[in-house]
């Protein structure tokens, strides 16, 4: 007779579904990044629908820093004046060499070079007055569209972050997709591997821009009362540089400096409804011939495998290994079609 008890707790796990799961190729040329905005609710995602697409998106590969630049509706809700402000401040800096803020930038200022100071070449950069200070404020809000239009005021969210790159040592994210196959097939599971992930948070790039302006007007304000100080020549002794290079605050310093001088590069975005990221979707997400892929062999025996999940806790904090089960008690969990062999080779994902 069959017992109560097991077809019971057999209806509570029923197998809804089964899936054919395929890995799909590695590939150097092609660089999957999943973009995590940790503050933006998912039921209002940045697309088009949304009215929210993005309107750029920038990143320095070598140090891995990631900006989201999202379009702010400046018809609603939207204060104007302090929108000028920022928006004058962003320009003002940007105008004088700024490229990044905050830590994609090393934490490091451009000031301008004063026009007062002697050996200051022609055309150098003039130290700007602060937004605050500005007179053209008042104009800019009273024909606040046609300032828009020519860049005097802030109109987009900044989202920025660090890709956070599999080093080996941690979890190896994947994509899955799902897709239907030929008939009788079913649907199939279809695995690519991620590059990395980056999680993105508001970055406050105005309020970085209206305290360097602040700083450069201190500094003007500074050598207006005490004089620029001449550009005089300067004797240097030569030195050996010790060998070394490698603590910690060594090497902070020298990612700061890199990530300062790498340049931006511009990326073109595609909303998710557009043909080309259907495109992108089709082609680099699935395994485009199924019938000739590779099977998955695991590398580990029945008695390895079991051996490796069934570590239980020694009520200390740790964990003691499980005893080594006899033949009799192993679990078959390989494929009825693979040919009968206890251990493999490595896994192939092709």
């Amino acid at each position: 007779m069959t017992d109560p008890a097991a077809l019971d707790a057999e209806d509570k796990d029923p197998v809804v579904a089964e899936y054919d799961v395929y890995i799909t190729p590695n590939s150097e040329e092609q660089q999957l990044y999943v973009l995590q905005y940790l503050n933006r609710p998912p039921d209002q995602p940045f697309t088009k629908a949304t009215q929210s697409q993005p309107a750029e998106l920038r990143l320095k590969k070598e140090s891995g820093f990631v900006e989201v630049d999202i379009p702010i509706d400046i018809h609603h809700n939207y204060n104007r004046p302090a929108g000028v402000r920022w928006g004058e401040s962003m320009r003002k800096t940007k105008g004088f060499g700024q490229t990044a803020f905050g830590i994609a930038s090393g934490f490091e200022r451009t000031m301008p070079r004063a026009s007062n100071r002697p050996g200051a070449g022609e055309g150098a950069p003039v130290a700007a007055a602060t937004a605050d200070d500005d007179d053209n404020i008042e104009e800019y809000v009273a024909h606040f569209e046609d300032a828009n239009e020519k860049g005097h005021v802030l109109n987009v969210q900044t989202f920025g972050g660090q890709i956070l790159k599999d080093d080996g040592k941690g979890p190896s994210y994947m994509l899955g997709t799902f897709r239907h196959g030929r008939p009788l097939e079913g649907y199939q599971l279809h695995l690519t591997r991620l590059n990395g992930l980056v999680q993105l948070r508001t970055q406050f790039h105005h309020i970085d821009a209206s305290a360097q302006l602040e700083a450069v007007s201190r500094r003007r304000e500074k050598e207006s009362q005490e004089g620029a100080k001449p550009a005089e020549p300067k004797a240097f002794l030569p030195t050996v540089k010790k060998s070394g290079g490698d603590t910690a605050a060594e090497l902070n310093q020298a990612f700061m400096k890199s990530a300062n001088q790498e340049q931006w590069n511009k990326l073109n975005y595609f909303d998710e409804d557009s043909q080309d990221a259907y495109t992108a979707y089709s082609e680099r997400l699935f395994l485009p011939e199924v019938s000739d892929a590779p099977k998955l062999h695991s590398a580990l025996t029945n008695t390895q495998f079991l051996d490796t999940m069934s570590a239980r806790s020694n009520g200390k904090g740790g964990k003691n290994k499980a005893p080594k089960r006899t033949a009799d008690e192993l679990i078959e969990i390989s494929d009825e079609s693979d040919e009968e062999e206890e251990t493999c080779g490595e896994p192939s994902l092709s």
